[in-house]
């Protein structure tokens, strides 16, 4: 899993939330019940600063921008970038494979495949 936040994305965290040096902002992957995902361009976001259960950091001008534990499989194995286009109301997710392969976008296929060695 890598995560990018572009200058644009940022600057608008920090205006939209009021950020400081220090904050942060989790992000997590909307699901389609009763239980499809949906890797598209809107994501769900909120203002948390606490990382005690974050799986990658990302720190950009001074925010912690982070995906916790229960939600890193939704991520896992995806090149994740959040950007701002200018005219929008709100930051885009754009995903693509870690390796760089043209296969479809698979969150279940890579849930099970990275977080194996969590299972009992």
């Amino acid at each position: 899993m890598q995560l990018i936040i572009t200058d644009p994305a940022s600057k608008w965290f920090q205006q939209k939330f009021n950020l400081t040096s220090g904050d942060g902002i989790k992000f997590y992957g909307k699901t389609i019940q009763p239980h499809n995902v949906k890797h598209g361009p809107k994501q769900g976001y909120e203002p948390e600063s606490t990382l005690d259960e974050a799986t990658i950091v990302i720190e950009k001008d001074g925010i912690n921008y982070h995906v916790n534990f229960t939600d890193a499989w939704f991520f896992s194995g995806l090149v994740v970038t959040v950007d701002y286009p200018q005219g929008t109301e709100e930051p885009i997710f754009i995903f693509s494979r870690e390796d760089n392969s043209e296969a479809d976008v698979d969150a279940a296929t890579g849930a099970s495949r990275k977080y194996e060695e969590y299972w009992e």
